[in-house]
């Protein structure tokens, strides 16, 4: 018969696993890394939010000026800071077109959003009654969209 070894079996009283310590020095280098990375995602995702409210703000003029010439008719287009929306009327009737919100009941959930001036007539050629700068944003950062007399749609970078 064979003969069994001491040395050949496992000690069998140790568990495996990992220690308490171990465990809580894990989870305190993930927290770290993730507190140090916050910050920068939230930054970008709130740029990322007003880039593209500006977008929809210019997406707005050029939607005014399509209106305007499909009607034959100039169609104001209205900015309000204190309900965050741009409304689009016709001109002629004051039947509002098209209101569209940035503020929190929106997906841009904006802070601020100023014209100056708050009020255009937008010409069925696409022209305007003035030039017209949008501002979007929240206080760390803004965008802004303007409509020259001309027509002509930038976003200012």
């Amino acid at each position: 018969m064979p003969h069994a070894h001491t040395e050949d079996r496992c000690d069998q009283s140790r568990t495996a696993g990992f220690t308490i310590f171990e465990a809580v020095m894990v989870l305190l280098v993930v927290l770290t890394v993730v507190a140090a990375l916050t910050p920068g995602v939230t930054r970008t995702l709130n740029h990322a939010r007003v880039n593209r409210a500006a977008n929809v703000v210019a997406a707005q003029f050029y939607l005014a000026q399509s209106m305007a010439g499909r009607q034959h008719s100039p169609v104001v287009l209205q900015v309000s800071s204190g309900a965050k929306t741009i409304t689009i009327s016709d001109a002629v009737t004051s039947n509002v077109l098209l209101r569209r919100s940035f503020g929190q009941d929106s997906e841009f959930n904006l802070l601020a959003l100023s014209a100056a001036p708050t009020s255009v007539y937008i010409l069925p050629s696409g022209m305007t009654s003035a030039s017209v700068t949008v501002t979007v944003g929240d206080p760390s950062y803004q965008q802004q969209v303007r409509m020259s007399s001309a027509g002509q749609i930038r976003i200012l970078r």
